[in-house]
């Protein structure tokens, strides 16, 4: 399960407690997490807490950790966002060359599971494929562990198998 974290003051520490948060604080987490706390996958921030923020990034920076609007980590809505992220919700994007890199699971997760979870980034990349795109969309697709090496995916048969 996903462990969020989220730094907001006042009554939102109890909204984002109430709605799923592993963590909430204001001053306090920035200054745990400024200690190495990192016992989360995925940090939300409301706009007012963001300059206390910017100085965790030498912290959060390299693991990826920062939170940033574009990625809807930073947000007023923390009961929505914090219900998203418990809930299982995946952002990805393109690198430079149009290559897309995406979490699929971890090492303790199930075959099956980790299946399930190829099938339903494939499906989501498919849907949310740009209209104006012509020709072959998927030119091909691997699968590696953080520090391994790839195994390609046969597409044809991804593509082809039903969702569960």
């Amino acid at each position: 399960t996903m462990r969020v974290a989220v730094l907001t003051q006042g009554d939102n520490v109890a909204l984002a407690t109430e709605n799923g948060a592993d963590y909430a604080g204001a001053d306090d987490l920035v200054d745990k997490i400024a200690g190495g706390f990192l016992e989360f996958d995925k940090l939300i921030a409301t706009p007012d807490m963001m300059p206390k923020v910017a100085k965790l990034g030498r912290v959060l920076g390299p693991r990826g950790l920062m939170p940033n609007p574009k990625a809807g980590t930073v947000t007023t809505d923390i009961a929505g966002t914090v219900k998203d992220f418990k809930g299982g919700k995946v952002e990805y994007r393109l690198d430079k060359s149009g290559n897309l890199h995406v979490l699929v699971g971890r090492a303790d997760f199930k075959p099956e599971s980790l299946l399930e979870n190829l099938k339903a980034i494939q499906v989501s990349v498919d849907a949310n494929k740009p209209p104006g795109s012509k020709g072959a969309y998927w030119k091909s697709c691997y699968v590696c562990t953080t520090m391994g090496p790839s195994v390609k995916v046969n597409l044809n048969s991804l593509q082809a198998m039903k969702e569960a």
